[in-house]
């Protein structure tokens, strides 16, 4: 029996070292509003990779504090902004009766909300708009969804080998 169990380990050992962890390493809100179409692939939404969170950090921290400078934000980062920006889209879209046929998730990130998902409706992607215009401190709504599955994805997914991790 050991020598099956060492079988076994030495196998799984290469596929574990070759996996590839995805995080969302600075926090950005990321959740679910609409879950109505179960095949709908899982967007990657702010999950990167290691070398994706060093590439992006100082970036993020010059797009941040530009805002501020600008004197276009009151908050020394635009990120700082996020959370009551998801809040508030969280709450329109449980009061509205709106794409309730749809599967969207939301990433909210440096005043900006990508909503990303599978639809039905052609017009999905006007009415998304509309439900968050007005949304106080929202800069920009940016709209990735499909309405056919078997085409590629307007968005990013995990790839081959890439775990999600919270």
């Amino acid at each position: 029996m050991k020598g099956h169990l060492a079988v076994l380990l030495s196998l799984w050992a290469p596929l574990a070292a070759s996996e590839e962890i995805v995080k969302n390493w600075f926090n950005d809100p990321f959740f679910q509003v609409r879950a109505a179409i179960p095949d709908c692939p899982l967007p990657l939404g702010p999950y990167g990779t290691e070398g994706d969170r060093m590439r992006e950090t100082h970036y993020r921290n010059e797009r941040g504090l530009r805002c501020y400078l600008e004197k276009k934000c009151t908050r020394p980062s635009s990120y700082m902004y996020d959370a009551d920006i998801a809040a508030a889209i969280k709450a329109r879209f449980e009061k509205s009766a709106l794409l309730e046929g749809a599967s969207l998730w939301v990433t909210a990130q440096r005043r900006f909300a990508y909503v990303e998902g599978c639809v039905s409706s052609p017009r999905a992607a006007d009415e998304i708009r509309k439900l968050l215009k007005g949304v106080p401190d929202l800069e920009q709504t940016i709209v990735n969804v499909t309405r056919d599955r078997k085409s590629p994805l307007p968005y990013r997914v995990a790839g081959p080998g890439q775990r999600r991790v919270d």
